[in-house]
């Protein structure tokens, strides 16, 4: 019998295996995207522009999964 360990594990493996793109673009492209947004326009809303830039990077990511590719 399986341990719920194992069974744990296999499911977070799988899970990253399939979705680590939409991961990837929601967390590296979306701190990459609010960071030079913040650069480019300091007198914005921090929060607004961390909405729209991990919502643009989470985005990409989906894009890149549906691709099976980034380019």
């Amino acid at each position: 019998m399986e341990s719920t360990v194992n069974r744990w594990l296999t499911t977070l493996l799988t899970h990253s295996e399939s979705w680590g793109m939409v991961w990837f673009g929601l967390i590296f492209w979306g701190s990459v995207i609010n960071a030079i947004a913040l650069l480019l326009r300091p007198d914005a809303d921090p929060m607004l522009v961390a909405w729209g830039a991990y919502a643009t990077g989470l985005a990409i990511g989906a894009f890149a999964k549906a691709r099976g590719g980034w380019l």
